[in-house]
């Protein structure tokens, strides 16, 4: 029996280009190669996807030496290898591992028809924007922080954001970054104005949120591939910021320091109740499919605020989401199996709902 190929995707055009390439051999050492035979594909930053030919060591950065992957509109996996030498021929992925921060390949991948690890339709789009989302978590009854969008630099003082968000201090955010890329903390108008001026260098919408004093904590979700209605949720784990860092800061997430880790948070048990409770919620009101990470701000009273959903949780061995799931019993190895497993199983699922959409749309249209 022919072994299934698995493209691990990795690279972009993304802030995220060499964090996911430094991502992507971890999820390569943890296929099972008995399983898959996995082929790694480099996606430059201008967008073009490179097969990347010599793996005897795991490149340090995309080769667009070689040949181009074009996956085919509708055709299930099939590809077009491109040379530039017009050497072509075709190829069939059976499914695709994508490895960023951000995502981003999910339309491409939804055209194609071609297994993917993640959530389809519109639940990556909906995380990636943070007014988005924000609006679909509050229009479900579900907490989230106070929150202003901005769209020019100079729409907003920070003494009305103060009193409009009944908060001293502010956060400032790109509105479609995260990783907390762009984002700062500040308590006086000076700050304000320099992290307005950042934040829109990374975007051309940008939030302003209430500073919550609170525990930042995290759950990990994972959709079962036989039962999609059932859904695996974590212990709750817990990031402490100290020394310099006021909060969970890019360079933190990059360097591992500043910051102190508890994958399972110190909570009584109805307190991580309430949390995988409010993760299994705001999975299903946006949509999402396979997996996901819940970030949350728990106010020293106890009360709990969805801070932000992610559908494209960084998946190597020692991140949080990996480290949630090997907490709750799910090794590193075992999962990346089961989320390879699951892809194919939904796409299964879908191609088996077009076939009967298609045929119905066949009767209707007999005379």
């Amino acid at each position: 029996m022919t072994i299934p190929t698995v493209a691990l995707v990795f690279g972009g055009g993304s802030i995220g280009h060499d964090m996911s390439i430094k991502y992507a051999q971890s999820v390569y050492d943890a296929v099972d190669k008995k399983r898959y035979s996995p082929i790694l594909v480099g996606v430059a930053r201008d967008g073009k996807w490179w097969l990347q030919e010599n793996t005897k060591e795991f490149p340090l950065h995309v080769d667009f030496s070689g040949a181009q992957l074009i996956f085919f509109p509708g055709g299930g996996g099939k590809a077009l290898v491109h040379r530039r030498n017009g050497d072509h021929r075709t190829c069939h992925v059976n499914v695709v591992f994508q490895i960023s921060p951000y995502g981003g390949s999910e339309g491409l991948l939804e055209t194609a028809q071609v297994p993917f690890v993640g959530s389809r339709g519109p639940a990556s789009a909906i995380c990636s924007d943070k007014q988005i989302i924000k609006r679909i978590l509050r229009d479900a009854g579900l907490p989230i922080a106070r929150s202003l969008v901005l769209l020019a630099p100079e729409e907003v003082k920070f003494q009305f954001a103060q009193e409009a968000l009944c908060s001293e201090s502010l956060f400032v955010k790109p509105a479609s970054l995260h990783s907390s890329i762009g984002v700062s903390k500040v308590t006086c108008e000076s700050e304000f104005q320099t992290a307005v001026d950042l934040a829109f260098s990374y975007d051309s919408k940008v939030i302003v949120e209430e500073y919550v004093h609170a525990r930042e904590l995290e759950c990990a979700v994972l959709q079962e591939a036989e039962r999609p209605s059932d859904l695996i949720c974590s212990s709750p784990s817990e990031i402490i910021p100290i020394g310099e860092h006021a909060f969970f800061t890019s360079q933190a997430k990059v360097d591992g320091r500043g910051i102190v880790v508890k994958p399972k948070a110190e909570l009584d048990e109805s307190e991580a109740d309430r949390v995988r409770a409010l993760s299994r919620e705001a999975f299903r009101v946006i949509g999402c499919e396979a997996l996901a990470r819940v970030d949350f701000l728990m106010r020293l009273n106890g009360e709990l605020l969805i801070n932000e959903v992610g559908t494209a949780p960084i998946l190597s061995s020692s991140s949080m989401f990996s480290k949630m799931m090997e907490e709750s019993g799910i090794p590193y190895k075992e999962l990346i199996q089961r989320l390879l497993e699951d892809a194919i199983k939904r796409s299964e699922r879908a191609r088996a709902v077009r076939s009967r959409a298609g045929g119905l749309r066949a009767r209707a249209d007999r005379p």
